[in-house]
């Protein structure tokens, strides 16, 4: 097992050493990274699962009652973790950064495509597991919560007035509990 290395490590020597594909030497970058990376190619299901909650944890929020995911950090976030679970790399305080420093180097594609089957497995598993959280909503879902608010808001008001001086003096006992048998009906 290799030892683990930091991004900027990997990158800053492969820059010093002037490692890239061309012409004469078309795989160096993938040769570079095979010499210096320890890769896992697959992870149990399970492992996956918990990568994938860990991710969508991050990334959606919740704001007056409507889940939102932040698309951005969603991104970065799977990059990071698939790269930190698959690799023997490890990131720094700012993964942009080292995003950036992949990227530039172009080997963040090359490490991928060592792992692109799970790579891909976990997209699509991330990519349902967003839906999942989001399905919460959609507008039954809200309208259903926002007459249950309502319901509550009802049953809490009838329970501390005298209906009979907000409806009127008119009003018969057996309206009023017809009245409040209907609110607790709906609260049901």
């Amino acid at each position: 097992m290799k030892e683990k290395i930091t991004i900027q490590a990997l990158t800053e020597e492969a820059i010093s050493k002037n490692i890239k594909n061309d012409r004469i030497t078309p795989n160096a970058v993938e040769d570079y990274l095979s010499e210096k990376l320890d890769v896992i190619e697959y992870l149990p299901f399970q492992k996956k699962r918990e990568i994938i909650d860990m991710v969508v944890e991050q990334v959606v929020t919740e704001e007056n009652g409507v889940k939102k995911v932040d698309s951005i950090t969603q991104f970065l976030s799977f990059i990071t973790v698939m790269l930190v679970s698959h690799t023997n790399l490890s990131f720094s305080e700012n993964p942009s950064d080292d995003y950036d420093a992949l990227s530039r180097c172009g080997m963040l594609e090359p490490i991928i495509a060592m792992f692109q089957k799970d790579f891909s497995d976990c997209e699509t598993l991330l990519k349902m597991a967003v839906a999942d959280e989001l399905a919460d909503n959609n507008l039954n879902v809200i309208i259903g919560k926002f007459l249950n608010g309502v319901l509550d808001i009802a049953k809490g008001f009838t329970e501390n007035i005298d209906l009979s001086k907000l409806l009127g003096t008119n009003i018969k006992e057996e309206d009023v509990a017809k009245f409040i048998g209907l609110i607790d009906r709906l609260n049901k």
